[in-house]
């Protein structure tokens, strides 16, 4: 078994890239400049980790990488110091540090060759002083969830009271009541990151959304929408749904309260896979995961309702049923240029599906089961730990740190709607 199988297209060998890196960036020189970076905030007979977050103008890796931390390592050391980006870079949260108490440390560098460092994994190293660990995101994020399979519980994090109230005052300005119920929405569009094109099979459009935002209005809920600027057609709705970017458009990194506010405070949310969906898994907030590609890394921890997009064959317009995009080794495919060379299309949920899923949603929330017969769902979990395991077993997937599949593992629920188009889907 290999990857997947893209015509003509050369693929870097993982480890002399990662050979490179460490040779380029980890020096006595760097370590140096690091070891000065973090001596003044060493503490005699103070257990110290310290770690490297490059991607802090995320608010996905800013929010989970030390969630990550504190649910493998918290208990391990007595402070943790993460050195990121420079809080004032543009898509900056700069209140998500404020959500991890004392034990955390934050230093802030635009030491560009220091952040590299954040992306080697070079394991965890006993410095004396401090030990280091040198992992990159996937890996980070690799670890922790097969951490979690073998029942470590993730640490969730809480907004701090001033937070809290900073977010809510901007809430009451643009008329939602942060008092009454409310709910978030979130949803990537290809105007996110324009200039980068390879998350197209990861977007959405607005419109398909309509039916499933009134039924949660009219459910009585406000609806706010954080993310991307001007996604709203004219005739949107305005009674009770705020678009918060469009409400709040310049906020500084440190005066973005109320995304914090809106996503721990929310009764649930209607999301896709992007940062904001484990921003509020991390408060504990659960989220109905639409539009969701087949990813290695996506585990749900809270009660999460997955719909998952279909896979269409281009050459012979045939949708694929679940064990096809497996045996394609389709979940691996993380750029849509690279599906576009396999002819394959992924294809966005329609209005009817997102809300037959909303409904389905609410009565989990209720506390009843999701849809999905419950042998249909152990199918879905059988195919997925038969991929695992041959994919555990590839050096391909090996070295590129995707030996590892989310959907092997009962973690979340996976919406039944599919199975009433396509009810093959798990034959």
């Amino acid at each position: 078994m290999t990857g997947p199988h893209l015509p003509e297209t050369p693929r870097p060998d993982a480890e002399a890239f990662e050979r490179d890196m460490r040779t380029k960036f980890v020096t006595r020189e760097n370590l140096a400049k690091l070891f000065g970076m973090v001596m003044p905030h060493l503490r005699e007979g103070q257990r110290t980790l310290v770690y490297i977050l490059t991607q802090s103008d995320r608010i996905g890796h800013f929010t989970l990488e030390p969630q990550i931390l504190d649910s493998l390592y918290g208990d391990s050391y007595d402070r943790i110091v993460v050195v990121t980006a420079p809080w004032d870079r543009p898509g900056t949260n700069a209140l998500v540090p404020s959500c991890y108490g004392d034990r955390f440390v934050w230093v802030q560098t635009d030491d560009e060759v220091i952040l590299a460092m954040g992306f080697i994994d070079g394991g965890l190293a006993d410095l004396k002083l401090f030990h280091l660990l040198l992992s990159s995101p996937r890996l980070t994020i690799v670890n922790f969830f097969k951490k979690m399979v073998d029942g470590v519980e993730p640490k969730l994090i809480g907004l701090p009271d001033a937070a809290r109230e900073k977010g809510h005052a901007q809430l009451r300005d643009i008329g939602l009541d942060p008092e009454a119920p409310f709910a978030y929405f979130h949803m990537r569009t290809p105007k996110y990151r324009e200039t980068m094109t390879h998350h197209g099979h990861r977007t959405a459009s607005i419109e398909t959304y309509r039916p499933s935002i009134r039924r949660i209005l009219d459910a009585g809920y406000q609806v706010v929408r954080i993310g991307e600027k001007g996604l709203e057609p004219p005739d949107w709705f305005s009674d009770g749904y705020f678009s918060l970017p469009d409400a709040l458009p310049e906020l500084a990194p440190q005066d973005r309260a109320a995304d914090l506010a809106v996503l721990a405070d929310a009764a649930f949310g209607t999301a896709q896979n992007s940062g904001p969906i484990w921003v509020a898994a991390a408060f504990g907030t659960p989220t109905l995961r639409t539009n969701t590609p087949y990813e290695h890394l996506n585990l749900p921890y809270t009660r999460d309702l997955s719909l998952f997009k279909r896979y269409r064959d281009d050459r012979t317009g045939r949708m694929l049923p679940y064990r096809e995009i497996l045996d394609r080794r389709l979940p691996a495919v993380i750029r849509s240029e690279d599906y576009a060379k396999l002819d394959i299309s992924v294809v966005e949920n329609s209005a009817d599906e997102i809300d037959a899923a909303t409904e389905e949603f609410f009565g989990m929330l209720a506390g009843g089961p999701s849809r999905l017969p419950p042998d249909d769902y152990r199918r879905f979990l059988a195919l997925g730990r038969a991929y695992e395991r041959e994919i555990a077993a590839d050096p391909w997937f090996q070295k590129e740190t995707l030996d590892f599949y989310s959907h092997a593992h009962p973690f979340g629920d996976f919406s039944g709607k599919i199975l009433e188009s396509a009810p093959d889907f798990l034959d």
